[in-house]
């Protein structure tokens, strides 16, 4: 991985901001700049269209505002902020913003920066200005500046191969387990050369791991890849599905059923655990999707309770939210599904709709109107030009045609016709005969492929890129280290939290 100066998320800019200058500050950011919840981001977050690598006009402009926004409360609140009294002494403010910049920067100043920041004191209050208003400026300047906005991997020598420095390993760190920046722990860890080992930083991450900031953020890194939250934009057709079946409440149900299954594998179980568990929290809405009777003890707030799920069910995979997601208003799609578990399931690149092909395929498709599910997958596969890229990803749709468009179970299709959901797996699944969606599952945990693809997701996670990919030596490295541990979910963020791509770059 080369060096880098990576930009913060506005969740992490909101994270940052809170323990220098309070939740209530932090909180009125989130809501006036409307910074989205953690639990709605994308994945990555900065591939989100309201983030992006860098600064854009419109981007800069909620950056500017929060920095000047900054000020001003420190203006308003200077007594309590500063320490420096209603009429403050010139040597007391320039403690304040020096003091100030180091928490900002999350690292001591150098002495550069120092002169740099104190230079809009001193010019402030040359040009008449008064020492808080001097301070406020300062303050505005601090939270508008790059060493607050971006974090640094450039290591001791930019241009040299090596480690970063105990700083940045420490931001790195934090920002990749908890979405905020590092505590005084990792601070004072840094300051005593105590982050160069694996050793050393698993003694943080584990720390780290126990917080429920820490937990909420990773739960929701994990939910956001899968991506079921997209069940909430689903649209389907009232006369393929009744209201009372599928509804905003029901799709709210599903997404919030993901979370409670990803929360409780993520900590309780084994990462083989999210593709082929039968334990789920359903609620009454959810009941009657899977034709169980509805949990009757040990609900939370909202109803929801543990139960066994059907022999039918496993994991994600089957879950309702994942199979509704990817529906469309009046069918389910083999292509569709298919796509969604070659992608969030097993970190495959899924190839770009042929656009100078569209009307060649709407041809095709419209010939295969009558065929069954099964055999236009067939067709696909063995026909040009759709058999270079439907082999990779048709039989995972195959496989889960015994679900509906909202994922309840059945037998027979649509016109009645039985549903043989058996299929040849591509290799990167394995390669076998699975009979259904469970062995299907089953052949992705026992394959490593879902696991090595948890970790392509992490790394993709704790870097905040989008190119990191399964095949990759640092994803083989860390897969290979995850499989000689627990392989619980807390070993392979260590995992991920200790490896080289995290610690080290290149010299470019």
């Amino acid at each position: 991985m080369p060096k880098r100066v990576v930009r913060l998320s506005f969740n992490q800019v909101a994270a940052s901001l809170r323990p220098i200058l309070g939740d209530a500050f932090a909180d009125e950011m989130i809501e006036s700049h409307d910074i989205a919840d953690p639990t709605q981001r994308t994945f990555p977050p900065l591939g989100d269209t309201r983030e992006g690598s860098s600064y854009i006009d419109s981007k800069w402009q909620t950056a500017d505002a929060i920095a000047s926004a900054a000020g001003d409360y420190v203006f308003t609140n200077f007594a309590t902020f500063t320490a420096c009294g209603e009429a403050p002494e010139v040597a007391c403010a320039e403690t304040f913003v020096a003091d100030l910049a180091a928490r900002a920067y999350r690292r001591p100043l150098t002495e550069r920066e120092r002169t740099s920041v104190l230079q809009v004191l001193s010019e402030h209050l040359t040009a008449g200005g008064s020492v808080r208003d001097a301070v406020r400026f300062a303050v505005y300047a601090i939270f508008s500046a790059p060493h607050f906005l971006y974090r640094t991997e450039l290591g001791t020598e930019a241009g040299v191969e090596g480690p970063l420095t105990p700083y940045e390993v420490a931001s790195q760190i934090s920002y990749f387990i908890t979405d905020g920046p590092p505590d005084q722990e990792l601070l004072d860890a840094a300051a005593q050369s105590a982050l160069s080992t694996p050793e050393q930083i698993a003694v943080h991450v584990d720390r780290l791991l126990a917080l429920p900031a820490s937990r909420l953020n990773l739960e929701a890194a994990v939910f956001a890849s899968l991506g079921v939250g997209r069940a909430l934009s689903v649209v389907i057709d009232p006369e393929r599905v009744p209201a009372d079946v599928f509804n905003a409440g029901v799709a709210a149900s599903m997404v919030r059923e993901a979370q409670l299954f990803i929360q409780n594998v993520l900590w309780s179980g084994k990462v083989s655990d999210l593709v082929t568990s039968r334990t789920s929290f359903i609620d009454q809405n959810l009941a009657a999707l899977y034709q169980v009777s509805p949990p009757a003890a040990g609900l939370d707030a909202d109803g929801f309770g543990l139960v066994e799920l059907p022999g039918e069910r496993s994991g994600i995979l089957t879950m309702p939210g994942f199979l509704t997601s990817r529906s469309r208003p009046d069918e389910q799609s083999v292509v569709g599904r298919g796509l969604a578990v070659n992608d969030a399931i097993l970190c495959q690149q899924n190839p770009a709709f042929p656009e100078n092909l569209a009307a060649q395929i709407e041809e095709i498709s419209g010939g295969l109107a009558d065929l069954t599910e099964r055999e236009k997958a067939e067709y696909r596969a063995t026909t040009v030009p759709c058999a270079g890229c439907h082999a990779a990803f048709d039989p995972y749709g195959v496989a889960l045609e015994n679900f509906d468009l909202v994922g309840r179970f059945r037998t027979v299709d649509d016109q009645g016709r039985p549903i043989d959901a058996s299929v040849q797996l591509p290799p990167i699944a394995g390669g076998q005969t699975a009979a259904n969606a469970v062995e299907v599952a089953a052949a992705l945990a026992s394959s490593g492929a879902f696991s090595a693809c948890v970790a392509t997701k992490l790394l993709t996670y704790a870097l905040a890129e989008t190119g990191v990919t399964g095949d990759s030596c640092a994803t083989k490295v860390v897969a290979e280290r995850f499989a000689q541990t627990d392989l619980s979910f807390a070993a392979l963020v260590r995992e991920v939290a200790t490896s080289k791509t995290l610690t080290h770059r290149s010299g470019d």
